[in-house]
């Protein structure tokens, strides 16, 4: 191959792989901005207020601090969450329904049911992407 054909296949190469990246790259998620408002809107109403249930605070500006790296009163040896992994978080085990202990999150007057898959998604990359704030 003449020295122009292999820097024309070689830079196809490279805006491919730079291309594929770009396509598998997940948009950065950060608690304030996208993570909270879903916890607001969905848990504060019960993990809220003078009396949040079980001490855990979601209102407005006061989650973050009270569930990253902090442990779980149902399962001490997990912690709420754990940066990184969802599988090792105790929250998102509570979110998805696969807890083995307590129930799933959040609830109902009468059962419990699961955020909207599009929420799920944005919290689970949220933990994968190191549960920044």
């Amino acid at each position: 191959m003449a020295r122009k054909e292999l820097v024309a296949v070689a830079v196809v190469v490279v805006v491919v792989v730079v291309l594929a990246f770009a396509a598998g790259a997940q948009a950065p998620v950060s608690y304030a901005n996208d993570v909270e408002p879903v916890f607001v809107k969905a848990c504060a109403e019960c993990h809220g207020g003078d009396s949040p249930k079980k001490g855990l605070d979601l209102s407005m500006g006061k989650g973050y601090a009270r569930l990253v790296d902090i442990k779980s009163q149902e399962i001490p040896a997990m912690v709420l969450v754990k940066a990184g992994e969802p599988a090792g978080s105790y929250l998102w085990l509570k979110l998805t329904h696969t807890a083995t202990e307590g129930k799933g999150m959040p609830r109902t007057l009468f059962s419990s049911k699961k955020l909207p898959h599009a929420e799920l998604d944005l919290v689970q990359n949220w933990i994968i992407q190191g549960a920044k704030p």
